[in-house]
């Protein structure tokens, strides 16, 4: 019961992607949504993934070394929580002192939380650069981490370092840590800084952070302007001018064309064999009911769920397919969101990029993203049609994000053997549950809120939808004929290089099998690069700090104590972090505190280092 809870809870906290689409309509591009319309796409979106997870099941939950490392920190949790019911192996002391333990951390993370959260916000990002320099512009590009590259800037908010960008240290896996790390520090402080100050693209002339579109003269820029009924009009955009972007914003795309060529290509290499096996093995035992290619373990645990529990009936997958993919075309057609063969592709290329993306995230705790290549692949289609690019984002993306979602409970489920039924239920009800309540609370918040997603109506500035609707104009009214041509185009070679990047890796590990390149996953590399910039840049040090302390350090050097309780710990803390956050949000909203801890310390950082307009006019 108490998994499903949880699994229940999970679902229910997922962001609908859907919002932000709607966010985008009433506000910047087009005519608002209809509730209606909203409600369809939302269920839509969350629901039509989880049909895609029986058939991926074989592949990405029920092999072992398909560990699914974020499930781990729920087993210890719910192990320990529960252990005090039962002595039996005596396993009641151990457990006990697993208990304490974890209330001690979850006290101390709530109180803590206090502290940044709401009091001391400076504690959230002490920019030492900035410190050691308030008047110098490049310390503070460099030094903010916010809007600059985070050097020197140390958090002691535990929100921060456990992020929804990277997760828990605590439950990454070392290697994936390493490659993560290396990733972000060889393009955001080597590559970003170099081709900044270099001025490649004439960039010195905008701020070096953010997700921001400019015009040539380095105002914002105002994309109603290049508008005739909601599509780009040629007259105008020749009148008005190209868009231009910051260079970690280009870095950004770049990667993103790079990554998800360099995905197929590590999996190819590395995986493309035991994929092929699995398929056969699969076809063989569809036809003769046996168990074929599995180790005994595998066979024994897969056994023993199958003879304990029954499995989700295919009819089950079948129906909830058949009922989405209906709501979806009523929904693209009714609405004028995306024509009906656009939705069929959209669902089309999700499918085929699960298995990839879920292979990396099932070993590093990673989930690669495919908004970028959801968003090229629209704007080829329909050039200068922003909604279509958007719901084709929405429905490519959030279809493979849910699938890997249940596939991740399913696992959570088969190492508490809890029947895969339930599980299935479980988050299918919680997920409506979600795609309700937050469209109700999302209609209500856009109705009630003076000056809502602008800087005047903070904390309800819509980061997440502003930096949406920055690349549905990119994508969507511009396309990349106008916006990746002339001095932009030779970020499409990055795609080749993509493709090619495996196979030197993959080389070296063939010849050197217990080397280090067995642990170089370049997929990983190229993950945290793709979330800027929208994620702030001084939680990767720590995150990667925290993880060598006690997935390195301890692990090795204290095995025992972390076996014991290192996943207790990070449940614990974000346990209490999230207790406070709920607390203080409702007894410490309105409470304002003004003194030298809650200043903006980098004032100078958003500024252009050749500075022509202030940004943001």
């Amino acid at each position: 019961e108490h998994v499903l809870i949880s699994v229940f809870a999970n679902a229910s906290t997922s962001t609908v992607y859907a919002l932000e689409l709607i966010v985008v309509r009433k506000f910047w591009i087009g005519t608002p949504l209809a509730f209606g319309a909203g409600v369809l796409m939302s269920l839509t979106s969350q629901l039509i993934g989880y049909s895609f997870s029986g058939l991926f099941h074989r592949i990405l939950v029920e092999p072992s070394a398909m560990a699914w490392p974020s499930t781990l920190v729920d087993v210890s949790l719910f192990r320990t929580l529960q252990a005090l019911m039962t002595d039996k192996h005596g396993l009641a002391r151990e457990m006990r002192q697993r208990q304490r333990l974890f209330w001690i951390a979850l006290a101390g993370s709530f109180a803590w939380y206090f502290v940044p959260g709401w009091f001391f916000p400076t504690l959230t990002m002490l920019p030492l650069l900035c410190f050691a320099a308030p008047n110098n512009v490049v310390a503070q590009q460099l030094g903010d981490g916010y809007n600059g590259l985070g050097m020197l800037a140390v958090t002691l908010d535990w929100s921060t370092i456990s992020s929804s960008y990277t997760g828990s240290p605590l439950a990454t896996p070392w290697f994936a840590a390493c490659n993560l790390f290396a990733g972000f520090a060889i393009f955001m402080w080597v590559i970003t800084p170099i081709a900044y100050y270099a001025n490649a693209w004439d960039a010195r002339s905008l701020p070096i952070y953010t997700s921001n579109l400019f015009a040539a003269n380095g105002s914002v820029y105002d994309i109603e302007a290049v508008l005739r009924d909601g599509r780009l009009d040629p007259e105008l955009y020749e009148e008005y001018g190209p868009v231009r972007m910051s260079t970690q914003f280009l870095i950004m795309y770049g990667l993103c064309f790079m990554g998800i060529t360099c995905l197929l290509s590590h999996v190819a290499l590395n995986h493309g064999r035991d994929l092929w096996r699995t398929l056969q093995a699969a076809v063989a035992e569809l036809r003769s009911g046996r168990s074929y290619g599995r180790s005994g373990a595998e066979r024994e645990s897969i056994a023993y769920e199958h003879s304990a529990y029954a499995r989700v009936p295919g009819v089950w997958y079948a129906g909830l397919f058949v009922a989405t993919l209906a709501m979806g075309l009523g929904a693209c057609q009714g609405f004028g969101l995306l024509p009906w063969w656009g939705f069929l592709l959209a669902i089309a290329v999700a499918a085929l990029l699960t298995v990839p993306v879920g292979l990396i995230e099932a070993v590093s705790n990673f989930q690669y993203g495919l908004g970028v290549i959801t968003e090229l692949i629209a704007a080829f289609i329909w050039p200068g049609e922003p909604t279509f690019n958007a719901a084709f984002k929405m429905f490519g993306y959030i279809t493979m994000r849910q699938t890997l979602q249940l596939t991740r409970d399913q696992k959570l489920g088969h190492y508490m053997r809890v029947p895969p039924r339930h599980v299935f239920a479980a988050q299918v009800a919680g997920t409506v549950a979600a795609a309700l309540v937050q469209l109700g609370v999302a209609a209500w918040l856009m109705h009630s809120v003076p000056n809502i997603c602008t800087d005047a109506g903070a904390p309800f500035t819509c980061r997440k939808a502003r930096l949406f609707y920055a690349t549905t104009t990119i994508w969507g009214v511009l396309g990349p004929q106008r916006q990746f041509a002339g001095r932009y185009a030779t970020l499409y070679w990055l795609f080749l290089a993509g493709a090619a990047l495996p196979v030197p890796v993959w080389l070296l590990r063939r010849r050197f099998p217990r080397s280090m390149w067995r642990l170089v996953s370049l997929p990983v590399v190229l993950t945290l690069p793709g979330y800027f910039p929208n994620m702030p840049t001084h939680n990767a040090a720590m995150f990667t700090l925290c993880c060598f302390v006690f997935n390195h350090i301890l692990l090795h050097r204290r095995p025992a104590w972390w076996r014991r309780y290192n996943f207790v710990l990070t449940a614990a803390l974000d346990a209490g972090l999230a207790v406070s956050g709920i607390i203080g949000y409702f007894a410490l909203q309105h409470v304002r505190v003004n003194w030298w801890g809650t200043q903006d310390h980098c004032p100078l950082s958003s500024r252009a280092l050749d500075q022509r307009v202030v940004p943001g006019t």
